[in-house]
């Protein structure tokens, strides 16, 4: 049993009536589109877990972390993307995972990253023969899954290796999906429990439904389990972005850690082809830059991010449940 999930079972019992709503991001809208993250209804917890996980993190907490330069990436991306990604930013390292930082003073209103269309991974990068063999049955995130597992399993070969290689790790997830028998016990009185089943059933027929394409592809595909699908997948509902042209991974903007209050969100422009983040407020050099994945309950974070807030303004009535 993980930190997080001591911690939940230790500090909380199942109160008598359950609160709050519950993957993917909410994108804000902007002139011409509305990014949204993947996501479905509000769920409730019958559980008041008081600690977030993973690579989230608040501001109050900045102090605490540790930052360590990742001075590769952002240049193998700008590279790739033919243009600026963000002159403000830089990747740390914390102890809950990869941030990113204000390198400059920001002010409120200022543009802090930019990343066009053609450096994000999208169902469009699926190969087309691959593609042709799917059925209707298989969703769009599941096909954007199927991209991830080609570029791990082509490793350094991948042209998305420093992208693909800083995902997080199967063992890193805490999503609920990948929680034990044992440890689901801990929120079985919470909507979150059923969602969690109800998900890994989804994941499980789309996973049969690609399985007969993905052996037309032997040399690729074939040692592919449920296991690494069911990680790809996660990945893609925990962090990827949604437009009117569907599901896309957008590198470096998925480094930002959430912060339910902000009011700074992942905006698409779809007649210039890049996604890009306005600061809601001024940083100055050091501080951590965050983001509003969506209006998100605790119940929402813990089943798609495997995190919770300890004061959540987005659970119903406002109650830290």
């Amino acid at each position: 049993m993980d930190w997080f999930k001591l911690v939940l079972h230790q500090h909380f019992e199942p109160k008598t009536t359950t609160s709050g709503p519950c993957n993917a991001m909410l994108l804000g809208a902007r002139k011409i589109s509305r990014h949204w993250c993947i996501r479905r209804p509000n769920l409730s917890l019958s559980h008041t877990p008081t600690t977030k996980l993973n690579s989230h993190i608040s501001a109050s907490l900045h102090s605490l972390c540790q930052v360590e330069e990742l001075d590769d990436f952002l240049p193998w991306l700008e590279r790739k993307a033919g243009a600026e990604i963000s002159s403000v930013l830089s990747i740390g390292k914390s102890a809950y995972g990869r941030s990113l930082f204000a390198s400059k003073a920001i002010r409120a209103g200022d543009c802090i990253l930019k990343v066009p269309f053609n450096a994000q991974l999208a169902p469009d990068n699926l190969n087309p023969e691959l593609k042709a063999l799917l059925s209707d049955d298989v969703g769009d995130v599941a096909k954007l899954a199927i991209v991830v597992l080609l570029e791990q399993k082509m490793g350094h070969d991948s042209e998305w290796a420093p992208y693909i290689s800083r995902l997080p790790r199967l063992e890193e997830m805490h999503n609920t999906i990948f929680w034990s028998e044992g440890e689901l016990e801990m929120i079985r009185q919470s909507s979150v429990y059923q969602e969690t089943i109800n998900q890994r059933s989804q994941i499980q027929q789309e996973f049969l439904a690609i399985r007969t394409a993905l052996k037309n592809f032997p040399e690729t595909f074939e040692s592919i389990t449920y296991e690494d699908f069911m990680h790809a997948y996660a990945l893609v509902t925990s962090r990827a972005w949604g437009s009117t042209k569907g599901y896309s991974l957008i590198p470096f903007a998925d480094f930002s850690n959430h912060d339910g209050t902000s009011e700074s969100i992942v905006l698409s422009d779809e007649d210039k082809l890049f996604s890009e983040v306005l600061a809601d407020r001024n940083y100055t050099p050091g501080e951590q830059v965050l983001i509003r994945y969506g209006k998100f309950s605790n119940a929402t974070l813990l089943l798609d991010f495997g995190f919770t807030l300890p004061y959540n303004i987005h659970d119903q009535g406002n109650q830290v449940w």
